[in-house]
């Protein structure tokens, strides 16, 4: 019952404050750090590279220089580097736009620099012009810049949320969302999904692919908003903790959760296909075919005729191999798509094989 209060609270307080930011023509959830000499403009979308050359880039192996608290749990909630787009705002996660943001490590952004301030190296994307971004004062999570990719479940847990945020409304708050309980207090929160791969009351592992980023709700572009949030109605918390000066200006954070330390990558085996196609030297229209990737993964392998019309042709549990009986004066190319058991896929092609065309007495081309 707390949770329900704590969610409808936020719920609440989010459209509140959005109503209050359309109302003073300021971008929604955003404050325009305008050059100086423009006025600011009414919110309006528009999409950036699914990699921007500004801001941190979290890959995986960095270190933020402090040790995980006891209740650390997470991983990261994709995989790959990706630009760190937004932060979460210490100086108070709520919404509010002060003019100013405080990362986990204590630096202070300004907007009044009218640009990016050249002492902060984190902030969310360029606007179209390139000249200046925006800063998420307020923002109560990170987005990371990832352009409709898979997302993964940054612990194991129960999913609670899997849905528009705001029902009916599709360009409301974080659009397609999953919310997740991992029993300790604290759920995981991923929004502005393009596409949600879980239900309600199903059980995920840790690594697991649940969605794929996107852009719907109210955002400026494809990303993913992640946050944590505690289920009894204490409010949102940064998974980095507070490394900065002092004591955290937010008091209700829960230290650096993060199972190492620092940010990670969840400890799976993705697919990496690899992917061959040989005609037998005796009889040139038998072609011998084999597909493999480290790990169990469940393969589909097609052919591609020289007309460009693909075929399932067979499927395996783990890497395989068979033998495709080809025609004579034909061209064929083998495609190979993996599968892992949490979600992850890739995918590999042979080379082209040509079967000689036949002719009176000789093989020819």
């Amino acid at each position: 019952m707390n949770y329900l209060v704590s969610k409808a609270m936020r719920v609440f307080v989010l459209i509140l404050t959005l109503g209050c930011f359309l109302l003073s023509a300021l971008p929604a959830q955003a404050h325009s750090a305008l050059p100086p000499g423009n006025q600011p403009i009414k919110y309006s979308r528009w999409s950036y590279p699914s990699q921007m050359s500004y801001g941190p880039i979290e890959d995986g192996l960095g270190s933020i220089g402090q040790p995980a608290s006891p209740g650390a749990f997470m991983t990261l909630p994709f995989m790959g580097p990706h630009y760190i787009t937004s932060i979460f705002d210490h100086c108070g996660p709520n919404y509010n736009v002060s003019g100013h943001i405080c990362r986990y490590d204590g630096t202070v952004a300004s907007s009044n620099v009218g640009g990016p301030d050249p002492g902060f190296d984190a902030g969310y994307a360029q606007t179209p012009g390139g000249h200046d971004y925006l800063y998420y004062s307020g923002h109560d999570g990170y987005d990371y810049g990832l352009f409709y990719e898979p997302i993964a479940a940054a612990a194991p847990g129960r999913v609670i949320l899997a849905n528009w945020l705001v029902p009916g409304c599709h360009t409301c708050l974080s659009g397609q969302t999953i919310e997740i309980d991992h029993g300790n207090g604290l759920l995981t929160f991923y929004g502005h999904l393009s596409r949600i791969d879980v239900a309600k009351g199903q059980y995920v592992a840790r690594g697991q692919v649940i969605g794929t980023s996107g852009m719907t709700g109210t955002a400026t572009g494809p990303h993913l908003h992640f946050g944590v949030y505690r289920m009894n109605a204490g409010g949102p918390v940064d998974p980095y903790g507070w490394s900065g000066p002092g004591s955290d200006p937010y008091a209700r954070d829960a230290g650096d959760l993060w199972l190492s330390g620092s940010p990670r990558f969840a400890p799976v085996q993705l697919p990496n296909v690899t992917m061959t196609a040989l005609p037998k030297v005796e009889n040139p229209t038998l072609i011998d075919v084999s597909w493999s990737s480290p790990g169990t993964m469940s393969f589909t392998v097609y052919v591609v005729t020289q007309d460009g019309r693909r075929t399932a042709w067979t499927s395996s549990r783990g890497s395989g191999s068979a033998t495709f009986q080809g025609l004579h004066g034909q061209t064929y190319w083998f495609w190979a798509s993996a599968r892992s058991d949490l979600g992850w896929t890739g995918a590999s092609g042979s080379d082209v094989v040509a079967v000689p065309r036949r002719s009176v007495g000789v093989l020819t081309l």
